[in-house]
C-alpha cells in the first residue's frame, strides 16, 4: 500500500512562462497532497513572527538578485504599477502596522509581474506597511501551507496584523486568471486559457492586482469588526 501511495505522488517540473503560473511540486493525488500538507504541519509549528523577521526587505531581495534580465524585468515592473489617488491615500491612513510575508522567486513570471504590485503599495506608507519577502525553496514548511489547487504556485501574499496573527492571503494571480484557467482546464484548453490570461493581464494593468490587495491590507489594520 505505501509504495502505491508513493507511486501516486509524483513531482513534476513545469516550463515557467510569463503566462504560467510557476509550479515546483505537484501532488497528484488529492489524498496524497493532503497527508503531505498535514504531515508537514503536524511536525513543526511556524512561527510568522520569525519568518517574517528573517525574510528581507524588497529592495534587499530585488538587489540579491543574480541574474540581471529577471532583475530588470521586476525593475519594469514596479515602474508600471500606477496607484490612483484613492488607493494611496487608503494605504496612507492606516494607521497601525501591517505585516506582509511575500514567498517569491525571481525566476517566476507571476512573481515578476505581481510582487512589484505589493511592494509599491507598501512604499506608499513603509514605517507601517512593512514587507519582507522569502524564497520559497527555503520555506518548504511554509509553502505547504498555500497550495494551489494541490500545487505549489508563487506568488504568495501573507497578511499578518501588528500582533503577526494571519487574517488572509493572496495569491499567486488576481481572481479573473484563475477563472480563465479553471475554465481553461475544464475544457481541455489550457493554452486558450494562457493566452486570455495574457490578454487579461496586459488590459487589466495591475488594477484587480490593486484592488484585491487593497481588502486584504485593510483588513490587516482593522481596530474592530
Amino acid at each position: 500500500m505505501k509504495s502505491g501511495l508513493a507511486a501516486r505522488c509524483s513531482q513534476s517540473m513545469l516550463i515557467v512562462g510569463a503566462e504560467r503560473v510557476c509550479v515546483i511540486r505537484r501532488f497528484d493525488n488529492l489524498q496524497c497532497s493532503v497527508g503531505k500538507r498535514e504531515a508537514v504541519m503536524a511536525v513543526e509549528k511556524l512561527d510568522l513572527r520569525s519568518i517574517w523577521e528573517g525574510g528581507k526587505t524588497y529592495a534587499a531581495w530585488l538587489e540579491a538578485s543574480t541574474n540581471a534580465r529577471l532583475k530588470e524585468d521586476l525593475e519594469k515592473s514596479y515602474s508600471e504599477v500606477k496607484l490612483s489617488p484613492d488607493d494611496s491615500q487608503l494605504l496612507k491612513l492606516i494607521d497601525r502596522p501591517v505585516h506582509v510575508l511575500a514567498l517569491a522567486e525571481d525566476w517566476c513570471g507571476d512573481v515578476r509581474r505581481n510582487t512589484p504590485v505589493v511592494a509599491k503599495m507598501c512604499a506608499e506608507k513603509p514605517d507601517l506597511l512593512r514587507l519582507r519577502v522569502v524564497d520559497k525553496e527555503t520555506r518548504p514548511q511554509l509553502m505547504v501551507r498555500y497550495l494551489t489547487n494541490g500545487a505549489e504556485a508563487i506568488p504568495i501574499i501573507v497578511f499578518l496584523n501588528d500582533a503577526f496573527v494571519e487574517v488572509g492571503y493572496w495569491g499567486p494571480r488576481p481572481a479573473e486568471c484563475k477563472r480563465l484557467m479553471a475554465r481553461g482546464k475544464a475544457a481541455g484548453k489550457i493554452d486558450d486559457a494562457r493566452e486570455r490570461i495574457h490578454a487579461f493581464y496586459t488590459k487589466d494593468q495591475h488594477l484587480s492586482t490593486i484592488r484585491e490587495l487593497r481588502g486584504l491590507f485593510t483588513m490587516a489594520a482593522a481596530k474592530e469588526v
